[in-house]
C-alpha cells in the first residue's frame, strides 16, 4: 500500500515549526537552540513542479547549519554543505564553492553533530548501502543527518542544469541529466533520511549527495560500491521550514512516483 501525506497533515507539520518559531524566547538564536534542528527552504514537492527560483541566501543558511544538500537559484546544479563551506556541482562537472549571495530554492541543513560512529564495509551497491544504515536508524519518525568518508571503489553521481523560464517539472528535467562516473575516489557523501510521514515536504527515506575529498567532483549518488568507509550519523529531533515563495503549479496524484524518477 502506498503511503500518501493528506493536506491536513502537511498543514499540521507547518503549524508547529510556525509555532514553535513563534513560541521561542530570545535566546532562539544561540547555537544550541539549532544543533538538533533540520532547517529546511521550501518543499520536495514545489521543486519537482518546477519552482526554482532561490529566496534564501547562503548567508541564511550558514546561519542555520554546517552540513546540508540542496540545489541552486534556476536548478543550477546540486548543492554540497560541507564543513560549513557551500558547494556547486555544476552540470559540467566543475565545482565551485558559493559565495554568501547565491540564493537558493531547495535545501535541508543542519549542525552535524555525529551521536553514532561505524564502517561500512563490502557494500556493492546503493542499495545494500541503505540497509545498512537502516540499522542506524532507531526511530523512523525522526530525522537523521548521515555523512560517510572513505575511498569509494565505485561512485555514479548526477547533477542538473540551469533551467530558463517557463521551468519545466523537474521529471522533464533530469530525462537528460548528466551523470559522472568515479572508481576508486577519496571523499564524503552526506545527505539525510527522512521519516515516511514528510512525503511532499522532502524525499522519504535516503538523500545523499557526493563530493571529494579535493572539492573538485561530486554530484547526487545514483550507485555506490565501497571496500570500507566512516560512517556519522546524527539523530535530529526538530524541523523548522521556510515556505516557498510561489504557490506549487504541478499536482501530481503519485508523489513516490514523482520522486523515484528524480532521485534514482
Amino acid at each position: 500500500m502506498k503511503r500518501r501525506v493528506g493536506f491536513a497533515l502537511v498543514i499540521a507539520l507547518i503549524s508547529i515549526s510556525l509555532f514553535s518559531g513563534c513560541t521561542r524566547n530570545t535566546t532562539s538564536n544561540k547555537l544550541s537552540d539549532k544543533k538538533d534542528t533540520l532547517y529546511q527552504v521550501s518543499t520536495i514537492n514545489s521543486l519537482l513542479a518546477g519552482n526554482y527560483d532561490g529566496f534564501r541566501s547562503v548567508d541564511e543558511l550558514k546561519a542555520n547549519g554546517d552540513f546540508g544538500i540542496g540545489t541552486f537559484d534556476t536548478l543550477d546544479g546540486e548543492l554540497v554543505m560541507i564543513d560549513n563551506k557551500v558547494y556547486k556541482i555544476k552540470a559540467t562537472g566543475k565545482v565551485e564553492e558559493m559565495g554568501n549571495s547565491i540564493t537558493v530554492p531547495f535545501v535541508a541543513v543542519t549542525y552535524f553533530d555525529k551521536d553514532i560512529s561505524t564502517e561500512a564495509t563490502n557494500v556493492n551497491n546503493y542499495d545494500s548501502l541503505q540497509q545498512e544504515l537502516d540499522k542506524l536508524i532507531e526511530n523512523k519518525d525522526l530525522f537523521y543527518a548521515i555523512r560517510i568518508d572513505g575511498t569509494f571503489k565505485y561512485l555514479k553521481a548526477r547533477s542538473v542544469p540551469k533551467q530558463e523560464k517557463p521551468y519545466p517539472v523537474l521529471s522533464e528535467v533530469t530525462k537528460d541529466q548528466p551523470t559522472f562516473e568515479f572508481t576508486n575516489i577519496t571523499g564524503s557523501l552526506i545527505g539525510f533520511w527522512c521519516p515516511a510521514y514528510v512525503g511532499g515536504i522532502n524525499v522519504p527515506g535516503y538523500h545523499l549527495h557526493f563530493i571529494s575529498e579535493d572539492r573538485t567532483k561530486g554530484g547526487h549518488l545514483l550507485e555506490v560500491s565501497i571496500d570500507k568507509a566512516s560512517v556519522y550519523v546524527d539523530k535530529t529531533d526538530a524541523f523548522n521550514m521556510d515556505l516557498p515563495q510561489l504557490s506549487v503549479q504541478g499536482d501530481f496524484s503519485d508523489m513516490e512516483q514523482e520522486i523515484n524518477k528524480v532521485e534514482k
